[in-house]
């Protein structure tokens, strides 16, 4: 074999497709650059919550509603909401508790899935179990805002409606 053909010989079994050691320098450039990215990206936010990982508390939330149903207790039932004591949250907060208050519920699950837009959202499959009439299961929204999660329970009148309340 000639040293010519011994050169072409090589060059095939290297071939044009496997990389060159510029390729391979740049692509382990990038693989670095990239970890580097992915580094960066676990900072924590204002509450000290790690990014990607939403705050602790969610469930702590749905287990005071549970219980502020149970109680049939209005203050409870704002506070877990956020809402201010008015007459139309009073109004919503003393439906609720028509509806669902009073029935002596046990959680029996309560899988909760978040979403971060922002600030975190999350919804709580809840299941419970009752001692006195249905039990309850619902979809449960929960939001968390100035370093607490709160339940969505309350819809807020809109700033153009006045809220009034009955003389």
């Amino acid at each position: 074999m000639t040293m010519d053909h011994a050169y072409a010989d090589r060059r095939a079994t290297v071939g044009s497709n496997s990389p060159r050691r510029g390729d391979k320098k740049c692509f382990t450039a990038m693989v670095t650059a990239a970890l580097l990215l992915l580094a960066g990206c676990g900072t924590t936010s204002d509450d000290g919550a790690e990014s990607g990982k939403p705050p602790a508390g969610a469930p702590d939330a749905v287990r005071k509603y549970v219980k502020a149903l149970n109680a049939r207790d209005r203050e409870a039932l704002l506070a877990v909401g956020a809402a201010p004591d008015e007459p139309w949250s009073r109004a919503q907060a003393k439906r609720i508790m028509r509806d669902k208050g009073g029935r002596g519920l046990t959680i029996t699950e309560m899988p909760v899935r978040y979403e971060q837009m922002g600030t975190y959202l999350g919804k709580a499959d809840l299941t419970t179990a009752s001692t006195k009439g249905r039990p309850l299961r619902e979809t449960v929204e929960l939001t968390h805002e100035q370093g607490r999660w709160r339940v969505a329970l309350f819809e807020w009148p809109s700033s153009e409606e006045k809220p009034t309340s009955k003389p």
